[in-house]
């Protein structure tokens, strides 16, 4: 399964039980959007049952592109359960965000953490309790800073650093942390799931749904690589693919767009997902 790990991390926070879904179960799904899905319709039951409630299954989900060299789609989350935002009539819902936290996910070995449960005490995965950080009630400038500090202690961002001490694996990269500020804390319907400085999962109030489960953060780093089947081949099509660049010098002050944009979300889907398989 090019493009894949092979395992998801289950997680439940009743019982604080981990343990592993194999990610082809869920392949013919098609990414993290339809994986996510399957897993939720499997694992719930009642999908009548509020955000709020222990029952509600939130999903965290890589796709096959994420973390590797593909243009325009190698970042991106997403993120699936019952939302709250739409009170008073809840539903099943999605959203997604972008960032580094998908690949640092895949380059730890996972495709996706399925959440389950609500814990008694806040925590964050991996699981602990938040009272050792005092993560509870802080924003999530705060609260990531913490993590960072914590896992990767307070070395600059290209000092190397091993974040498994039973391994000689080294990065630079300080952990990607996905975490909630006090409005989901506080059960706020709108409130987001927000990773590094600019990335936020918006859509479906699952700030608040974290919140009743008292989970503050999810942070991940990890040292592994991705299997491509072909990599030479998408090395290729991404250099091609940057003819279809702006210089911005070319059109003036008030375009917006970077040089190296991606292409075409159709061109990049049919011509780069054989690679992957």
């Amino acid at each position: 399964m090019d493009g894949y790990t092979a395992k998801i991390l289950r997680i439940n926070l009743t019982g604080k039980n981990v343990s592993t879904m194999n990610t082809a179960d869920y392949a013919d799904w098609g990414g993290g959007h339809g994986m996510g899905s399957a897993i939720f319709f499997d694992l719930v039951a009642d999908k009548t049952i509020n955000g709020f409630d222990p029952g509600n299954v939130v999903t965290v989900m890589t796709s096959p592109l994420s973390g590797t060299l593909t243009p325009g789609c190698s970042s991106r989350t997403e993120v699936q359960g019952i939302g709250v935002q739409s009170y008073p009539v809840e539903w099943y819902t999605r959203s997604n965000f972008g960032g580094r936290f998908s690949a640092m996910l895949k380059f730890a070995g996972w495709d996706g953490v399925v959440i389950e449960g609500a814990a008694d005490v806040p925590v964050w995965i991996d699981i602990r309790d938040c009272s050792d950080l005092s993560l509870w009630g802080t924003d999530t400038r705060k609260c990531q800073q913490s993590i960072w500090e914590h896992v990767s202690g307070s070395n600059e961002h290209e000092d190397w650093y091993s974040p498994d001490t039973a391994s000689d694996a080294r990065t630079t990269q300080r952990p990607a942390v996905l975490a909630i500020g006090p409005a989901g804390e506080n059960l706020c319907r709108f409130a987001g799931l927000i990773h590094d400085a600019g990335n936020g999962s918006g859509q479906g109030g699952f700030g608040a749904v974290w919140g009743s489960k008292k989970l503050k953060a999810i942070s991940v780093v990890g040292t592994k690589s991705i299997s491509i089947n072909d990599p030479n081949a998408l090395l290729k099509a991404r250099i091609a693919h940057m003819q279809y660049g702006c210089d911005v010098e070319d059109v003036g002050e008030t375009y917006t767009s970077v040089h190296y944009q991606s292409a075409p979300g159709r061109m990049v889907i049919w011509e780069l997902i054989p690679f992957f398989r």
